[in-house]
């Protein structure tokens, strides 16, 4: 097991390399572009009222969630938005998130794993409870999870530096902001299992065909997890929740649980959930 940065992976025809499409966030925004331009055009041309003034609003919603999402579909396009290589001696993945692409290059962001050092792997399907400010929501992914063998600690330490990456300060033309993507597709749950969240393409089925004959496939399982229940939990139970949903991604929510938990106010709460990355 070798760690590389993105710039020493070796290019290779024999690499099968498993991208984030660009097709589906393409497709939405179209979408709504043409929904939101129809309805706004018919409302101005017609001049219907209230509708008119509906319609223009609408419109600048839209062009605001544009905005938003030029950084999604720019990061699509570029040519480091892969999460895995299969090559003739291992595979390469990478366990930065593909929109925090404006991180320093230089980092050791890829783990070489040889196929020697995977012992199965297998499609787990997992269905999550997550707690809002409403109640509730239900999130649903895929994992393909990777039994390994060797020592896991540089690799455990390589994926907690990079939960704890701070986003350069860029200069806007309304200031200096900050940004960086809590997603982390690379996770090591409990050694040995190494789990990768599989939002790519080819999916995870043709992943595990590329892996099959060098390794054991096991059967795939389906998996329920609740974490919106905290009552009656143990103080460390509720931190490994708290933990468990911002490596998700959906560190708002941890951020309100933990003041729910501990009556913070909001950067008491910040600092709290900031602090849990450590502290694996």
């Amino acid at each position: 097991m070798q760690l590389l940065t993105l710039s020493e992976v070796p290019a290779s025809k024999e690499t099968r390399v498993f991208r984030y499409s660009i097709v589906r966030p393409a497709a939405v925004a179209l979408i709504i572009i043409g929904a939101s331009g129809a309805l706004a055009y018919t409302e101005i041309v017609g001049h219907a009222g209230p509708a008119y003034y509906i319609a223009c609003y609408v419109a600048a919603v839209v062009l605001i969630c544009l905005v938003l999402m030029r950084r999604i579909l720019l990061a699509r396009l570029r040519v480091t938005n892969w999460l895995a290589e299969t090559a003739k001696d291992g595979v390469f993945l990478q366990f930065r998130s593909y929109l925090n692409y404006h991180l320093p290059a230089d980092d050791l962001t890829i783990v070489f794993i040889p196929y020697s050092d995977i012992r199965s792997a297998r499609l787990v399907r997992e269905r999550a409870k997550i707690p809002d400010e409403d109640g509730f929501l239900c999130e649903y992914r895929r994992l393909v999870e990777l039994e390994l063998a060797g020592d896991l600690a540089t690799l455990s330490k390589s994926l907690a530096t990079e939960s704890m990456k701070r986003g350069p300060q860029e200069k806007t033309w309304y200031g200096t902001t900050s940004t960086l993507y809590h997603h982390y597709p690379v996770q090591i749950t409990a050694a040995p299992f190494l789990q990768i969240e599989w939002a790519v393409v080819p999916g995870a089925t043709s992943f595990l065909e590329a892996l099959r004959p060098y390794t054991a496939i096991a059967p795939p399982v389906f998996v329920a997890e609740d974490l919106a229940n905290f009552a009656g939990l143990s103080p460390q139970d509720q931190e490994k929740r708290l933990r468990e949903l911002d490596r998700r991604g959906r560190t708002i929510a941890a951020t309100y649980m933990a003041r729910r938990i501990h009556g913070f106010d909001l950067a008491q709460a910040q600092a709290y959930v900031k602090g849990l990355r450590s502290t694996q």
